[in-house]
């Protein structure tokens, strides 16, 4: 059951980036209305598709879609 909420998010939170282009966590959180630890999940299962990119400027991490 945990796969299907893990891989709904990662597909929100890959809609989202496809809008707005790049987020924090903290943004995704916010507007997606989802936990911590569920989104998380949805961007390691994102990055292991290689389907985002994450940076780190000073201590934000910013996630893009490649």
């Amino acid at each position: 059951m945990m796969w299907r909420t893990i891989g709904d998010t990662a597909g929100m939170v890959y809609r989202f980036l496809q809008k707005e282009k790049q987020a924090t966590p903290t943004e995704l959180i916010k507007n997606l209305k989802i936990p911590y630890d569920t989104l998380q999940m949805a961007i390691g299962w994102l990055a292991r598709e290689n389907k985002i990119t994450i940076e780190k400027v000073r201590s934000t991490l910013t996630i893009s879609l490649k």
